[in-house]
């Protein structure tokens, strides 16, 4: 795994080969429309998705919420899809597969959350690859990076507050252990750090807007566990699954489908050790 870890860091960070760096190049004004565009979609379409399958949205929808909402992430995910790289539309199918994998797991088996059908709704598919899509595009628009290490300490401040306040605030002790693990994990990331951090932070936005509107909740405890560690609503550090959920993705991507850009990657890394 740390030969992953090594590959993954010239992956989504400004180790990556020039010839793919398309994104960084975009420069001035088309640089500024375009992270303004980013941030607003995601600001306010989260919400948007997340009432629409809530029982706000089957009010307004006869009670055909979710499938509107399958709908409309399909689209986006489609439209997304088509304008990435081909190394990352690879990744963002395998995101697909991985994402429902683990939600099957986390909610189905173990029972840690649970939507409000009891089942695993179609657009988390599509939702799992768009997260991995924005953060990985965000950690390497050029003018996030040109300030990333004070943006760094400021999503890690902000990480370390959130994670605090749930636990004062909602005795959220789960929460907080997996808090604890993020940043046990992050110590260890290097280059992809920047990366997770602004994952942590749309994860985080996402699990309030969520549990708010009613669209999943979390059990009052860790894994609806009786005597386990008590859970907030959401738990405060469970980006920590996303952890698991990227270096799934990328080693099923590096050793089965490229292990050939596994090799380029990991050389690029060791000529910048």
């Amino acid at each position: 795994m740390m030969q992953e870890s090594k590959a993954f860091a010239c992956m989504t960070g400004s180790g990556r080969p020039p010839a793919q760096a398309g994104d960084a190049r975009i420069g001035g004004k088309s640089a500024s429309r375009w992270l303004a565009r980013s941030l607003l979609r995601l600001i306010l379409g989260i919400p948007l998705l997340l009432a629409i399958d809530s029982p706000y949205g089957d009010a307004l929808l006869s009670g055909h919420g979710q499938l509107v909402a399958n709908l409309m992430v399909f689209l986006v995910f489609v439209d997304s899809y088509r304008r990435k790289t081909r190394r990352v539309k690879r990744i963002m199918l395998i995101g697909m597969f991985v994402g429902l994998s683990i939600e099957f797991l986390a909610s189905i088996v173990l029972g840690a959350y649970h939507y409000r059908f009891g089942n695993i709704p179609l657009w988390i598919a599509f939702g799992h690859g768009l997260i991995y899509a924005s953060s990985s595009r965000l950690s390497r628009h050029r003018t996030l990076r040109e300030r990333m290490r004070p943006l760094q300490l400021l999503l890690a401040g902000f990480a370390a507050s959130y994670c605090l306040l749930l636990l004062i605030r909602d005795n959220d002790w789960f929460g907080f252990v997996c808090g604890i693990g993020f940043f046990l994990v992050l110590l260890h990331a290097r280059r992809p750090r920047f990366f997770f951090l602004i994952m942590f932070a749309i994860v985080a936005y996402i699990e309030q807007v969520g549990t708010a509107l009613g669209t999943w909740h979390w059990e009052a405890t860790a894994f609806g566990l009786p005597g386990g560690l008590p859970s907030g609503n959401p738990p405060s550090g469970i980006a920590v699954g996303y952890f698991a959920f990227e270096f799934a993705v990328l080693w099923i991507y590096l050793n089965f489908l490229y292990p050939r850009t596994k090799q380029r990657y990991l050389a690029l890394a060791r000529s910048r050790a």
